[in-house]
C-alpha cells in the first residue's frame, strides 16, 4: 500500500501538457444548475485513484460524495449535492483534490 498525500456521475479526462498530470472535470448536479469542479493530478497519484476508483465501482462524483459520507459533518439543510459536497469540503478544510484523496485512501484500506 502506498502513500497518499492529501494537500462527482460524468468525468472528462484530459492529459496536461509537458508535466506528465491528468485533468478531471467532474459534473456535480446542484438544485438550480449543474456546477463543474477541475481537479489536477500528476500521473501516478491519478493512476492509483482510478485504480481504486475502478474496484469499487465509483465514479469520480462518487469519491466525493464517499468522503461526504464518512466525515462528520454539521446538518446540512440544503438537498443540493453540490452545496452538501462544498459544505462538507470547507468544513474540513479540504480541496476538492483533498476530498478525493481521502476517499481513494479510505477505499484502498478496504480492498
Amino acid at each position: 500500500m502506498g502513500c497518499w498525500v492529501i494537500s462527482m456521475a460524468d468525468s472528462n479526462e484530459t492529459d496536461t501538457d509537458e508535466d506528465d498530470s491528468k485533468s478531471v472535470n467532474i459534473e456535480i448536479e446542484g438544485k438550480n444548475k449543474t456546477r463543474y469542479v477541475s481537479v489536477e493530478f500528476p500521473s501516478e497519484q491519478y493512476q492509483r485513484l482510478d485504480e481504486v476508483k475502478e474496484q469499487h465501482g465509483l465514479t469520480w462524483r462518487g469519491l466525493l460524495m464517499h468522503t461526504h459520507r464518512q466525515l462528520d459533518t454539521p446538518e446540512i439543510e440544503s438537498s443540493d449535492q453540490y452545496e452538501q459536497l462544498n459544505e462538507t469540503r470547507q468544513w474540513h478544510g479540504f480541496t476538492w483534490k483533498g476530498m478525493l484523496l481521502y476517499a481513494g485512501r479510505d477505499l484502498e484500506g478496504q480492498a
